[in-house]
């Protein structure tokens, strides 16, 4: 076998393992709204970007993020101090280190440690640790922020575990 043969090879391995990971990991079945404040995270977050599940980061993440929606990843997603009250409530009281909550999310992060992207915990890191670069600049994904690029029901909370 050539090495041109073997880097085809590799790559279509790689490409079925994509592949076949993305099929098992939208599998997962849609999660409705359960309450008014997650109905308002969904409509409020979700009307920019995918509504990202609060147990992906710890309280001092969301607390962060909701005081900096002035300029919330360079755009002004500032919103009404009831909307922000309600937003903030439901992301804290269901984040990463609220009680109950399954801790996996924490794993790994410092207890100081305060991060505005899920893409940069330990635990996100740790789960798409062997996906090259090129998937998430590929013009369909375009960042590791589009969940729902590769994971087809995240919006729906469609994140399984295989």
């Amino acid at each position: 076998m050539t090495y041109r043969h073997s880097i085809a090879t590799g790559a279509a391995i790689l490409g079925a393992a994509i592949a076949t990971l993305i099929l098992i990991l939208s599998a997962s079945p849609a999660r409705p709204a359960t309450t008014d404040a997650e109905a308002t995270t969904t409509k409020e977050c979700g009307a920019c970007h995918m509504a990202y599940l609060p147990q992906f980061l710890p309280a001092r993440s969301w607390q962060a993020l909701m005081k900096g929606l002035d300029n919330h990843f360079g755009e002004n997603a500032s919103l009404d101090a009831a909307t922000r009250k309600t937003i903030l409530d439901y992301l804290v009281s269901h984040a990463a280190d609220a009680p109950g909550q399954d801790k996996r999310f924490l794993m790994g992060l410092p207890d100081a440690a305060t991060p505005l992207r899920i893409s940069e915990t330990p635990y996100w890191i740790r789960r798409h640790s062997e996906i090259p670069d090129s998937i998430f600049s590929h013009p369909k994904v375009k960042s590791k922020a589009n969940c729902g690029a590769c994971h087809q029901n995240a919006a729906q909370g469609g994140f399984e575990d295989e």
